[in-house]
């Protein structure tokens, strides 16, 4: 994703954010892109009865917005949060729409950033459906493991789907292991 990497270092601005700073809120639209140069951030939802569930968290490197938003120009279903102290490079969905219209390679990286967040929800349902908190556990471990690291536990547990003294149990029957 070299040109959307390019572009969003030509057209973004610096911004610096504290931990737990929000960048969208659900019910608005997506407005902005966001790369992270430094921290991490993750996309999440409430559910009815108050719940906070992460679909997915980013890191140096990445980029994230909700896609589905800025896209469509309808309200996010998720909210966008800082989970450390964050140095981001910003851009305007306008801009890049403006530039991915002129430049076929913007288009080409934008629809491999689309294609990769399909790829990584159809995973994480069939995953939901298929296999236990361990194993969705083992799997993040075995791919992401200094990444894990700096997820409060009690955001992951909600991820896997199970409460953090359940996510605790996990890691210490694993560590037995």
């Amino acid at each position: 994703m070299n040109a959307l990497h390019t572009t969003l270092v030509e057209l973004g601005t610096h911004r610096q954010t504290g931990a737990r700073e929000l960048l969208l809120r659900a019910g608005d639209v997506a407005q902005r892109l966001y790369l992270i140069e430094q921290g991490c951030a993750r996309l999440f939802l409430i559910d009815s009865q108050g719940r906070e569930t992460s679909t997915q968290f980013f890191f140096e490197g990445e980029v994230v917005s909700s896609m589905e938003s800025l896209l469509t120009g309808r309200p996010s279903a998720l909210h966008l949060v800082t989970m450390e102290a964050c140095h981001l490079r910003v851009v305007e969905g306008a801009a890049i729409k403006a530039r991915a219209l002129v430049d076929p390679a913007l288009q080409a990286d934008l629809q491999a950033l689309l294609q990769q967040r399909l790829i990584h929800y159809a995973n994480l349902y069939t995953s939901a459906i298929a296999d236990t908190p361990t194993q969705r556990y083992q799997a993040l471990l075995a791919t992401h493991q200094q990444r894990l690291e700096r997820i409060p536990l009690h955001i992951l547990a909600a991820y896997l789907g199970v409460s953090a003294v359940h996510l605790s149990r996990i890691r210490r029957k694993l560590k037995a292991l």
